[in-house]
């Protein structure tokens, strides 16, 4: 996982004055949501997907929760503030569905298929390998 990326989310989700053990809690969850979705034996692609999907789901996840702050403070937000957070909300989900998307694509793309010629009919089948399932 890129970890540059990772510590800065973890950083921006803990704040300055965090002890080590929350953000290797918040590390950890990310690591346990990539291996997740990656699977028993994913591919160099599938791994990387997966990462970068939990980067996602993980940006996604903060913005909710500064929306979720920003909302329940006591002095709330203007209409401009609100639509911002929005905004990033919706940006970061939409990439997490891309990359979900991306990643079940490959998984597709990747089950060999099979051709029978059976009186002059072609029957073609995929053939899943279970991995995946």
């Amino acid at each position: 996982m890129d970890r540059w990326v990772a510590d800065s989310l973890i950083g921006w989700a803990a704040g300055k004055k965090c002890d080590d053990g929350t953000r290797a809690k918040l590390a950890h969850e990310m690591k346990a949501y990539a291996a997740e979705l990656a699977g028993a034996s994913p591919t160099p692609v599938e791994s990387l997907l997966a990462e970068t999907a939990a980067l996602c789901w993980f940006t996604l996840r903060l913005h909710e929760a500064h929306f979720a702050g920003a909302s329940s403070s006591g002095e709330g937000m203007t209409l401009n503030q609100g639509r911002y957070h929005l905004t990033k909300i919706d940006r970061a989900h939409a990439r997490l569905m891309a990359t979900l998307k991306t990643l079940a694509s490959v998984r597709r793309l990747a089950v060999p298929s099979v051709q029978v010629n059976i009186a002059r009919r072609q029957v073609n089948q995929q053939v899943s390998t279970g991995t995946h399932e």
